[in-house]
């Protein structure tokens, strides 16, 4: 039987029989790529008849065990070390650090085992010349550049290697698949052989992928639903902080949060990520406050900033937020205005979450709202005070969850007065004075009167 041609968008995956300029499921322009699907011969099918059914009781899910890498953001990331047999894939910016990031955990990682490196980016020369500047020098780490999958499968056979990274994916190519290189059929048929060889050898894969202008991981979406873990390492170019966010992981959480710091001898983790977010605060300065995040089950205070300015030209006012969504802040702002009568439909709202963070939980509301207002009516921020709570629409204060956590990472760092939700007052921690609120009104007179004690 021949095989069949057909078209498929690599942006949203619809599939058509003929081409089309634009897909008509996500009106994306010049997307429809040439797929060929050649039907499986049912003669060549082996069957193995040793492959029965497993009781759930039987399964002892201790024998999952974890490989430590040595680099422990890394680790914390994948839910406390990397999991043998396992397929990750690391996103980000060009340039970001991903694979100064995987060179150093191959460092570490080549004291258990042979690493096979393949880069279709760089020469064997130029990684060299990262492994001397970060420190690596190991006779188990052997490099591939330039090949493609044969290469790397017969390169298998002859090292038998522990861990196998890939740079990067959309570089790969293969003799015996059809179709273009860099093809969506292509890349997901590489992607799959790379997960065979990972689970039937019990090696462990990461593979390195580009992302496009939006932000995701470029080629069909179904890659992200192959692997087992799929990570966005995210930073600015000019800064030297860099994140690790856990976008996919069957073995651990999608809450953990890896921070590294990038420097002249390479990434190197960051033990204590508050002080480093919180380092370059000012004393107090109106339009900031201060919140204490949960990843995970780790709680980072983090600072966040708003600008409220006058609108100069009229019109529907400006809301953008960094790290913030954008439909959650007009909420606020709405609620502040509903309940506090502070005129912002005259004002352009700016609001930004520093070091790179994303605050997607309602714990940070308060926080939030306490900025906005503090610029603008320019009060200033009291620099030993945590704000926490969830603010309804109602303008009611709602009670966050893992409370204590939050408390004593702040106590930690200094902080002695905590903002808290009227449920959750009754904390009784050393060194901490707690103030609650029942809702918007009784926050700001709140804040109001913990400020002008600070004057008096």
């Amino acid at each position: 039987m021949a095989s069949k041609i057909f078209f498929e968008c690599s942006n949203c995956q619809y599939q058509s029989p003929k081409y089309l300029g634009k897909c008509p499921q996500c009106d994306s322009w010049n997307t429809m790529e040439e797929i060929s699907n050649q039907p499986p011969n049912d003669s060549n099918i082996i069957v193995d008849q040793n492959r029965i059914p497993i009781n759930l009781k039987d399964i002892d899910h201790n024998k999952i065990l974890r490989i430590n890498s040595n680099v422990s953001e890394f680790d914390r990331s994948l839910g406390g070390g990397v999991v043998p047999g396992s397929v990750i894939l690391i996103g980000g910016e060009p340039g970001v650090g991903k694979s100064t990031l995987l060179l150093n955990v191959s460092g570490n990682l080549s004291s258990l085992g042979k690493v096979l490196y393949y880069s279709g980016e760089e020469s064997e020369t130029q990684i060299k010349l990262r492994a001397d500047r970060i420190g690596i020098d190991s006779k188990n780490i052997f490099l591939l550049t330039m090949g493609d999958l044969e290469d790397i499968k017969l390169a298998i056979k002859e090292i038998s290697p522990k861990f196998i990274i890939i740079d990067s994916i959309q570089t790969m190519n293969s003799r015996s698949i059809g179709g273009f290189s860099g093809s969506i059929g292509k890349l997901r048929q590489i992607t799959s052989e790379l997960i065979d060889i990972a689970k039937s050898n019990n090696t462990t894969v990461f593979i390195i992928g580009h992302i496009t202008k939006d932000g995701q991981i470029a080629g069909p979406k179904t890659l992200e639903h192959m692997v087992d873990v799929v990570l966005y390492f995210q930073g600015e170019l000019q800064s030297n902080l860099k994140v690790l966010r856990v976008e996919k992981n069957r073995f651990g959480s999608v809450n953990e949060l890896g921070i590294f710091q990038m420097s002249s001898k390479g990434l190197s983790s960051v033990t204590d990520p508050s002080e480093v977010f919180l380092q370059k605060r000012g004393s107090g300065e109106a339009g900031t406050s201060v919140v204490a995040s949960m990843k995970g089950m780790r709680s980072l205070l983090i600072e966040i900033q708003a600008l409220v300015t006058e609108n100069p030209f009229g019109g529907n006012p400006r809301r953008m937020s960094i790290g913030f969504d954008p439909y959650r802040l007009s909420m606020l702002i709405s609620v502040i205005e509903k309940k506090l009568r502070f005129p912002f439909y005259k004002s352009d709202v700016f609001l930004n979450i520093t070091g790179g963070i994303t605050l997607k939980e309602t714990a940070s509301d308060l926080a939030v709202c306490f900025a906005l207002i503090s610029s603008q009516k320019n009060i200033n921020s009291p620099i030993d005070t945590i704000f926490l709570g969830e603010v309804g629409l109602t303008g009611e204060i709602r009670p966050v969850s893992f409370i204590e956590n939050r408390i004593k990472e702040s106590v930690n760092h200094g902080f002695k007065k905590f903002i808290l939700p009227k449920s959750q007052s009754e904390l009784n921690i050393k060194g901490t004075t707690i103030f609650p609120v029942r809702d918007i009104k009784d926050f700001y007179s709140t804040v109001t009167g913990i400020i002008s004690m600070r004057k008096s």
